[in-house]
């Protein structure tokens, strides 16, 4: 009876053992899985959107934010410099906009700290939304860009 439940006792440990290993092989294996899919959505960005991988930080990246419909925001960036951008500079960045996301990913591809991020909230008259430009919204959409 002692031998059978030493037998017992050794054969749960390997199954735990091997069910750790394994939880372990899975969670290794998925997070390769989310590395090799990250890297081939940073290639597509590449890939669409290269302007944006060539964007010079030295006076911080400048992020054009205007909303489509309601919580449904686009983008578009430019490097900073020391005037105004025109109305018809900015209006180009609808051509070719990004999402919040993909910003952030390119962003932090380029390895742009948050710091040098300059949002500006406007209005694209491609979008027939309407809003209004006050403090609150610029506290919203600088929140869209904080996680």
């Amino acid at each position: 009876m002692r031998f059978v439940s030493i037998v017992l006792a050794a054969s749960l440990m390997l199954s735990a053992v091997g069910c750790s290993a394994a939880g372990r092989k899975t969670e290794q294996t998925t997070e390769l899985t989310y590395i090799a899919e990250s890297r081939e959505h940073i290639e597509m960005l590449k890939n669409k959107y290269p302007e944006y991988f060539k964007l010079d930080d030295f006076k911080g990246i400048e992020i054009y934010v205007w909303e489509m419909a309601e919580g449904s925001y686009h983008c578009g960036m430019m490097s900073g410099t020391n005037r105004n951008k025109t109305e018809e500079e900015i209006w180009n960045l609808a051509k070719n906009p990004l999402s919040i996301e993909d910003a952030k990913i390119i962003l932090k591809e380029q390895g742009i700290k948050k710091e040098n991020w300059i949002i500006i909230p406007v209005v694209q008259p491609i979008s027939s939304y309407r809003y209004e430009i006050d403090d609150a919204y610029r506290e919203k959409v600088r929140k869209l860009f904080e996680s």
